[in-house]
């Protein structure tokens, strides 16, 4: 029997923990930073879950050719 996973983005309370567990000195940058991370995550959460994944075959054939 197949697992189906479901992507479930972020929710207003999770992204609000996250920036709560900021150092109380955090600036709008680190804020900012912390929200990049987490919505690159969500976007490669939910292309994961769509299939749109990269070999890792692939991905060192063209990191070898843009090193060359």
């Amino acid at each position: 029997m197949a697992t189906t996973r479901t992507f479930k983005p972020y929710t207003k309370a999770e992204i609000i923990a996250s920036l709560q567990k900021l150092p109380e000195d955090a600036t709008i940058d680190d804020a900012m930073e912390r929200l990049y991370v987490m919505a690159r995550l969500e976007l490669a959460r939910a292309e994961s879950e769509a299939g749109q994944l990269i070999p890792h075959e692939e991905v060192m054939r063209e990191m070898t050719e843009w090193q060359e």
